[in-house]
């Protein structure tokens, strides 16, 4: 596909590079810290930084916009700097070959001003020469320099360090997965990092100020890492939504479990039948692969769950045998309907266990054919 004209890819790469920047200040709050984001500025930390963050491939120079934009909103009466002990650009450019910005960091107040003072001159020569309008970058720079904001200017350069060179918008994910990932299941830090993520643009959290204080970000860690962590006792969390494509009744027409819904004039709940077990398959296949769970364990909550069945198949089907054998398929779908709400069994290890999970299992247990002497999971009662 073409890209529109107006595409905003651009836009969504910052919006992300500074979601995860924020991310990182998020690890860093202690206790009694809060955090905002685009309330400020980019990422402010209350009472300790304000972070201007950008995204951007071509050189920084002396007198690049972005430099000279950041200068520019630090000075306006609106920004309080005396809040701050830090100010801090963090971009991803590299320095220019003969900026002279490459040595702020180590700069006294004085040399940082100098050097501020000589960019403006350079650029107000360049323009009387050319006669042309000031550019943008110019505009800020005469903003800046002005002698009205110099008291607020000199507090604000004391407090400037410049953080160049950021790795780009793809290795920072990267390196925040890893980095905040430790504990976690490797196949999940994915998973725990979009959420985290998420939970920055979440509605709320913009109708509050978009604010993140040190416990809100515990709690929420915490509770990803209940459910992401390695060996958690969370139950695997599942999107059957996600499986729905898999769905397909033609495909699973000769297969007993489906067989034994028709038995009982149900065809009804092959789909939600065919989903369940769909669910816990994988979920045995591959979600139970990042916890402690063996074999013995899958193998004894199936046989606790038929040996449960059997038992209570074994009254309903007393039951039923008093009708007439015209209710026998009627009374089987009741059986069905009641067996399908009953409170769920939890796996062992997990504090809960997914209804879907638990009546895919049946589902399972219902595909296995009769054995001599031993009858397995059926919905019929007769």
């Amino acid at each position: 596909m073409e890209k529109l004209a107006n595409n905003a890819t651009k836009l969504l790469e910052a919006l992300s590079y500074q979601l995860i920047v924020t991310l990182e200040y998020c690890h860093s709050l202690v206790e009694g810290q809060t955090l905002w984001l685009e309330v400020y500025g980019d990422v402010t930390v209350g009472g300790k930084v304000q972070v201007e963050v950008k995204n951007f491939a071509d050189d920084l120079t002396d007198g690049h916009i972005n430099f000279w934009n950041t200068l520019k909103n630090w000075v306006t009466p609106k920004f309080k700097q005396e809040k701050y002990s830090e100010l801090v650009l963090l971009t991803t450019q590299k320095y220019g070959a003969t900026a002279q910005l490459n040595h702020w960091n180590q700069q006294s107040v004085e040399e940082r001003l100098s050097l501020l003072e000589n960019v403006l001159a350079d650029s107000e020569a360049r323009l009387a020469a050319s006669g042309k309008k000031p550019s943008k970058s110019v505009q800020a720079q005469q903003f800046v320099m002005a002698e009205e904001r110099r008291e607020a200017l000199l507090d604000v350069v004391e407090k400037l360090k410049i953080v160049s060179a950021e790795p780009d918008l793809e290795t920072r994910a990267s390196e925040a997965k890893s980095r905040y990932g430790k504990g976690l299941d490797p196949s999940k830090r994915g998973d725990y990092f979009e959420a985290l993520l998420g939970y920055l643009i979440e509605p709320g959290m913009v109708k509050k100020g978009w604010t993140v204080s040190y416990e809100d970000i515990d709690i929420k860690i915490a509770t990803l890492f209940a459910r992401y962590g390695r060996n958690s006792r969370k139950f695997p969390s599942i999107d059957s939504a996600s499986f729905q494509d898999q769905v397909d009744v033609s495909a699973y027409i000769d297969r007993l479990f489906v067989k034994k819904l028709h038995e009982i004039e149900y065809g009804q709940k092959v789909p939600a039948a065919i989903l369940e077990h769909i669910v816990a398959v994988h979920t045995i296949n591959q979600e139970f692969r990042r916890f402690t769970v063996d074999k013995i364990d899958v193998d004894g909550y199936k046989a606790d769950q038929l040996k449960r069945h059997v038992s209570l198949r074994a009254g309903a089907i007393r039951l039923c045998r008093r009708m007439p054998q015209e209710y026998w398929c009627e009374e089987s779908q009741g059986f069905f309907d009641a067996r399908c709400g009953e409170s769920v069994d939890c796996f062992p290890a997990f504090d809960n266990t997914s209804v879907d999970f638990r009546n895919g299992i049946w589902h399972m247990l219902a595909d296995d054919e009769d054995e001599e002497g031993k009858e397995k999971l059926h919905w019929r009662l007769w």
